[in-house]
Parts: C-alpha cells; sequence; structure tokens
C-alpha cells in the first residue's frame, strides 16, 4: 500500500558504536543531544513546525542507515524519548514509527511532540549547520530504485542526469545515484560505492558559511576537502559512517 509522505523527516543511524559516531561528529561542530539516552539526535530547524528534520544515532548490529518518512497518520510502534536540557528542563518525545519497506531502507514515522527535537540549544552548532538538504544513496540502477520509492511513499521523480535520479516529496530532497556517478561526482573523497546496494551513502548539510567549518575541521584535526562553491566534503570514516557534504548559504 502505497503511503504518502509529506517530507524526509529525519536519517536514522543504526550503528554498533553510536557513542563512538556521536564523538566524530562533535568533533565536526555537530551540537547532539545529551548523553545517556537513546536515541542521540543531531535537530536542526525545520522549514515545518510539525516535521522535524534531524540525524538519529541508535544502537544495533548490523549498522543499518534508512530514511524515516514523515506521514500525516499511522498506526505502528509507539516510541518515547526525554533528554534534560542544561537548565534542566525535561523534554518528552512521542513517536509512531511503522514497518521498514525497500528497496532501500526506509520506514514511516508519525510524530506526537515534533517540537522536542526543535529545542533551541540543541538546533545552534559551532559549524554553523543549519538543516540538511538532501539525502544521497547509490543503487546499480537508480530510475528502478527511485520508481520504486515512489511508488512506496509518493513524490515527484526527476532524472537530474544520466546515473542520478531525484525523488523529492518536501524540503529534503533524495538523490540516487549510479556507482560511477557517486565516484565522479565525489572524486575529491575518493569515495567508493557499497558493495551491498542500494544504500544511502550521504548527506547533504545546509551551513552558514564555508570558511569559519573549515577551520573549525582544521583545528580539530579533522581531514576534508574542497570543491565548487566552497562545498566542504567529509569522508564517511570521519563521521562514523556517513559521507557528509556541507553546502554554505553566504
Amino acid at each position: 500500500m502505497t503511503i504518502s509522505a509529506r517530507d524526509i523527516d529525519h536519517l536514522s543511524l543504526t550503528l554498533s558504536d553510536p557513542e563512538g559516531a556521536a564523538l566524530k561528529l562533535t568533533q565536526l561542530g555537530f551540537n547532539l543531544t545529551p548523553e545517556g539516552v537513546e536515541p542521540r539526535c543531531i535537530c536542526f530547524q525545520p522549514d515545518r513546525d510539525d516535521i522535524p528534520n534531524y540525524i538519529e544515532l541508535l544502537q544495533g548490529d548490523p549498522d543499518v542507515i534508512a530514511l524515516a518518512m514523515n506521514v500525516a497518520e499511522l498506526e505502528g510502534e509507539e516510541r518515547t524519548h526525554a533528554w534534560e536540557t542544561e537548565d534542566g528542563f525535561e523534554v518528552d518525545a512521542g513517536v509512531v514509527v511503522g514497518e521498514s519497506d525497500g528497496p532501500l531502507p526506509w520506514f514511516p514515522v508519525k510524530h506526537e511532540t515534533p517540537d522536542a527535537f526543535m529545542e533551541p540549544e540543541w538546533i545552534v552548532h559551532p559549524n554553523g549547520a543549519l538543516g540538511m538538504m538532501a539525502i544521497h544513496a547509490v543503487a546499480e540502477n537508480p530510475r528502478e530504485t527511485a520508481k520504486a520509492l515512489k511508488a512506496g511513499y509518493g513524490g515527484n521523480l526527476e532524472e537530474i542526469f544520466d546515473g542520478c535520479m531525484l525523488l523529492k516529496t518536501g524540503s529534503v530532497e533524495l538523490l540516487i545515484w549510479s556507482p560511477l556517478a557517486y565516484q565522479l561526482e565525489y572524486k575529491a573523497l575518493e569515495v567508493m560505492a557499497p558493495g551491498d546496494l542500494p544504500a544511502i551513502v550521504g548527506a547533504a548539510v545546509a551551513i552558514e558559511r564555508s570558511r569559519p567549518l573549515q577551520a573549525l575541521l582544521r583545528a580539530n584535526n579533522v581531514p576534508f576537502a574542497l570543491t565548487e562553491g566552497d562545498r566542504v566534503l567529509v569522508a564517511p570514516e570521519q563521521t562514523g559512517g556517513l559521507m557528509i557534504e556541507f553546502m554554505p548559504q553566504n
């Protein structure tokens, strides 16, 4: 049955070592929700008040990166999370999670308390990050994978060029690359496509400016590559498994 998704709500990273990934992401200048509560989240200011924009880190094996698609109505597993802010205020989150589907790992999600992921102290980041703009995936046949996802949750489909398909349901885009197109686009990092495809491989994050981010990464001894438009690229091994493309807005 087709689910009518409103947007990519968040990116869910199931990792064998989520705290190790959290430490690496902190070195990149991200501000995360407090330790000791699962999931650890990187929260951003969303475009819409009822649809959050964040990355979550979960404990699990094997490692899986999945899309969480926001829907208005959903029956599924109810999950609750609670974090404490720096001033001692407890923030409670209620999320309904539906069944996972394919061909690319994704699942529907409905937020009972979306504002829990929008606390002011969590959406401001030392690296100037503003929000997720796009998710990058790689598939042997991008067109067929994109068509299958569109059949599963809707959206508008467009071929950007040979080897790259765009599926858009809201403000966050999904770009599906062929292995060769992905490696050519991000050759500055010498990335290789995963062996098990299709798979989510990266995220594009909007930042205020490029140069302060570059200075922060150098100060923290984090290797990075620069490409056109002053975009800053960080390889998966520096982030816990996700290629991150920082895209300056100024």
